[in-house]
């Protein structure tokens, strides 16, 4: 993993296995990079909740993750730190905790967990708006 900050955050390139870059490009729609910040976002966003598959599985946890595949994203430095740390304090890579955060994400897109909270969120929204 390589860094590089400037004004507007960080220059991130994270080595993934293939099959975390299939989770991230399942939508032709979307960039992968653009999936990838989403990932870390809802993985440190859930991180006060009670889900069983939150945390990194501690069987995977003397693996190494395979580095098939190389993605560079601009990140804000504020959510790649808390990523760094939430690995720390998990014990893990960031590449192994980037890989659990894409799986995270994509099982719970399937499950329809994102697609409630967005619509949670624009209700909220036109709550205040009122």
């Amino acid at each position: 993993m390589a860094r590089e900050e400037d004004a507007e955050g960080r220059w991130v390139t994270i080595a993934l296995s293939e099959l975390a870059i299939g989770a991230l490009r399942r939508d032709p729609d979307v960039e992968a990079h653009a999936r990838m910040e989403s990932a870390l976002r809802f993985y440190l966003a859930d991180s006060k909740g009670d889900s069983p598959a939150w945390p990194y599985p501690g069987f995977l946890r003397g693996s190494e993750t395979r580095a098939d595949t190389e993605v560079e994203l601009m990140l804000p430095a504020g959510l790649w730190g808390a990523f760094e740390e939430e690995a720390v304090r998990q014990g893990v890579t960031v590449e192994q905790l980037s890989e659990h955060a894409i799986f995270y994400f994509a099982a719970e897109l399937d499950a329809g967990r994102v697609t409630q909270r967005i619509l949670d969120e624009l209700e909220r929204g036109d709550a205040a708006a009122d």
